[in-house]
C-alpha cells in the first residue's frame, strides 16, 4: 500500500475501533479482520477511498461486530452502589460550592465607600453569579457530560459500569440526556422501586433513550 493509502485504511480501523467495547482478544481479532479485508480490497486492485466507502460507515461496522459479542447487564445492587458514589461526589461538589459562595459573600463590603470598595464588591457580586451559574451547570451535566464522552462516570467507573447504546456502541449525548430525565424531574425514587421489584427489565428512560448499562469484562 502507499502511504496515503496506509493512513486512510488505518484511519477507517481505529474510527471502528475507537466504537468497540470488548475483551482484548476480541478487540484483536475484530481489528486484524478490518486490517485484513482491507488489505485483500487494496491488493484485488480496488481504490482504498473507494473500499472504505464500500465497508460502510465506521458505527455500522462497529455495530455488526458489536452485536456478536454478549453484553452482561448490571444488576440492580451494584448500579445502586455506583449511583450513590456518584451523588457523593455530587454533594460534595455542591458542599465546595457553597463554602466558596458563603466565603466571597463575606467578602463582600457592608458599607463600600470610596471607587474601591465598590468596584471589589461589584466584582466579587460577578463572581458570585457567575460562579454560581456555572457551580449549577456541572452538577446537572455531570452524568451526561461523563457518560456522553466515557460512557461511565465516576461510580460505574469504581464498579466496573458502562453505559452503552442497545447495539453496544458508545451512547450518543442526546442518548445519555434522555436517560437521565427522571434524576432532572425528581421521579427517580419512582423509576428505582420499579427496577428493584423488576430486576430483569431496564429502567423506563433507558428503554426510551435506547441504553443499556453493562457490567464491563
Amino acid at each position: 500500500m502507499t502511504r496515503i493509502s496506509t493512513n486512510s485504511a488505518e484511519q477507517y480501523v481505529q474510527k471502528v475501533m475507537d466504537l468497540i467495547y470488548a475483551p482484548e482478544t476480541d478487540r484483536a481479532r475484530i481489528q486484524a479482520d478490518l486490517q485484513a479485508h482491507l488489505r485483500e480490497g487494496f491488493a484485488g486492485g480496488e481504490d482504498m477511498k473507494a473500499l472504505v466507502e464500500r465497508m460502510g460507515d465506521p458505527r455500522e461496522v462497529a455495530a455488526e461486530f458489536m452485536s456478536e459479542v454478549p453484553m452482561v447487564i448490571a444488576g440492580f445492587w451494584r448500579r445502586t452502589a455506583a449511583f450513590l458514589i456518584d451523588m457523593t461526589v455530587i454533594l460534595l461538589l455542591a458542599g465546595v460550592a457553597a463554602g466558596l459562595t458563603i466565603g466571597l459573600s463575606n467578602a463582600v463590603p457592608q458599607h463600600p465607600e470610596g471607587l474601591a470598595e465598590n468596584l471589589l464588591g461589584g466584582l466579587i457580586i460577578l463572581a458570585l453569579l457567575v460562579g454560581g451559574n456555572a457551580a449549577i451547570a456541572m452538577l446537572l451535566a455531570y452524568f451526561p457530560i461523563l457518560e456522553g464522552r466515557f460512557g461511565q462516570t465516576l461510580g460505574k467507573r469504581l464498579l466496573g459500569l458502562r453505559v452503552r447504546s442497545e447495539d453496544g456502541l458508545p451512547p450518543r449525548y442526546s442518548q445519555v440526556f434522555l436517560r437521565r430525565l427522571s434524576f432532572y424531574f425528581q421521579i427517580f425514587p419512582l423509576e428505582a422501586l420499579f427496577l428493584l421489584l423488576n430486576p430483569k427489565r431496564p429502567r423506563w428512560f433507558d428503554v426510551l433513550a435506547k441504553t443499556v448499562v453493562v457490567r464491563e469484562k
